[in-house]
């Protein structure tokens, strides 16, 4: 009996669930194995800024809930509570290909926390928001008391269940490119941050459900949009501006809803100032947090007593020529880095090139009788949006650290290629051809095991290396 007959057996209506979501449910079968599988066999800590993300979420564990709106932790600014014996866990970053990432977990599975609390000092979190998932995992590893290793593991588990459940939705929802969502949610680098402690899996999450949603407004049949949905669109941009400001520039994509959805003139632009109002909110604490973040990182790198972005308003032609230089000698790093896991040393090898080759060539391929609905100026925003973001990207940290940018420096250091993957969706949609339909016979199913071949490689990789 080969697959498509055991298909059959199976009872009616979840064949018709199935084959209505399949690209969800594909990608929500895929990722969680793996996810699963990844979140067992990665050394603690091993993520870029590991051990900074558990020590924050360790602190939201703790009560630290509300930041930055209130601080019920009780604790000062620049400390986070962590448990009386933290220093047990002998942080360090493991090498890989040396044995060193087994030893660790080994050991690591030796070591529980004691349930007496203490203060360390650490940089302010911002926003706890962002690791409500691996705060909840650290909390059920002490409730149950388990070791550190294992506590490590359920905060990822949990992390990785909060992507699931976003990405699952913006797939569901979204009326056009779901390859393409699927695909490019399924890249090795964004499902091994899923299962991890890092906050971009829950940004990542967010920036896929606020494009979905956008997709869903501008091109499904429906007969009214109210102050409802466009309240929605402005919270969701708001926590997304929260973690990170400048994917806020998603925002522009609500621009692609027909206004007359909305109903007259003075509905569109009442409901556009409602969403506003959230946005404002957030993007407001977030730029008071930016401006002192910046402010430090800016300090490190200041030369003759003048700034980076003094140095940019007297020089503003040199900014065209510093992005210039940066995507000629820096663009093969961010793909290379694109496809590289751990803390930016577990390289992937052939991935660097498979990984774009594929989810490009779906792009090319995703379309549906829906699509035709689209016009060539969403394509241009698309595309817009996609290079203000990565411009974006590459000048806030050209001006935030000074430690790997000093003043005038002629190339951006510091970007790295999973600072993208939250509007990889965007770019693959606006160069989506119009007009070319697959003929590929279950296309979705293709689609979705060459991704997951990658990603059992990568699983591969990351264990021989790690193990």
């Amino acid at each position: 009996m080969d697959v498509k007959e055991k298909f059959q057996h199976l009872p009616l209506w979840f064949q018709k669930k199935f084959k209505r979501n399949r690209e969800a449910n594909l990608f929500l079968m895929i990722v969680f194995c793996v996810g699963i599988v990844m979140a067992c066999i990665n050394p603690p800590f091993y993520e870029c800024d590991g051990g900074l993300h558990y020590e924050w979420a360790m602190d939201v564990s703790y009560g630290n809930v509300l930041s930055p709106l209130a601080n019920l932790s009780g604790h000062n600014k620049d400390v986070v509570t962590v448990p009386e014996n933290y220093s047990d866990i002998k942080y360090r970053l493991v090498k890989p290909d040396t044995g060193e990432g087994g030893e660790y977990i080994r050991y690591l599975k030796t070591v529980k926390f004691s349930s007496e609390t203490r203060e360390k000092e650490r940089d302010w979190i911002f926003t706890s928001l962002f690791y409500y998932p691996q705060a909840l995992g650290l909390f059920l590893g002490r409730l149950f008391h388990v070791s550190v290793y294992w506590g490590v593991v359920l905060s990822r588990i949990m992390n990785l269940f909060a992507f699931l459940a976003l990405v699952y939705t913006a797939i569901v929802i979204t009326p056009v490119f779901k390859n393409i969502m699927a695909v490019a949610a399924m890249f090795p680098l964004a499902v091994y941050q899923a299962a991890s402690l890092s906050p971009d899996s829950m940004l990542n999450g967010c920036c896929f459900l606020f494009t979905a949603l956008c997709f869903s407004y501008a091109y499904r049949e429906r007969d009214h949009l109210g102050r409802k949905a466009a309240l929605g669109l402005g919270v969701l941009l708001g926590i997304i501006s929260l973690h990170k400001y400048v994917y806020a520039c998603l925002g522009l994509l609500v621009f692609l809803i027909p206004r007359k959805k909305f109903g007259t003139r003075k509905d569109y632009w009442k409901c556009f100032a409602i969403a506003c109002i959230p946005l404002v909110i957030c993007a407001v604490l977030g730029m008071r947090n930016a401006t002192d973040t910046i402010s430090v990182g800016q300090s490190f790198g200041v030369v003759d007593g003048m700034t980076q972005t003094q140095f940019l308003m007297e020089h503003p032609r040199f900014i065209f020529k510093l992005l210039y230089r940066t995507l000629r000698y820096k663009f093969n790093d961010y793909m290379l880095w694109l496809n590289t896991l751990g803390s930016l040393d577990c390289m992937l090898g052939p991935m660097v090139h498979l990984v774009p080759g594929l989810a490009v060539f779906v792009a090319s391929l995703d379309q549906n009788d829906v699509s035709a609905n689209i016009r060539r100026r969403d394509k241009y925003l698309g595309l817009f949006v996609f290079l203000l973001i990565s411009v974006g990207i590459v000048m806030g940290l050209y001006i935030g650290d000074g430690r790997a940018n000093p003043v005038g420096s002629d190339v951006v250091q510091g970007v790295q290629g999973r600072y993208f993957i939250p509007v990889i969706p965007v770019f693959l949609a606006a160069i989506c051809p119009k007009g070319y339909r697959s003929k590929i016979s279950h296309f979705a199913e293709k689609a979705a095991g060459a991704m997951a071949v990658m990603l059992l490689y990568s699983t591969f990789i990351l264990y021989r290396s790690c193990s």
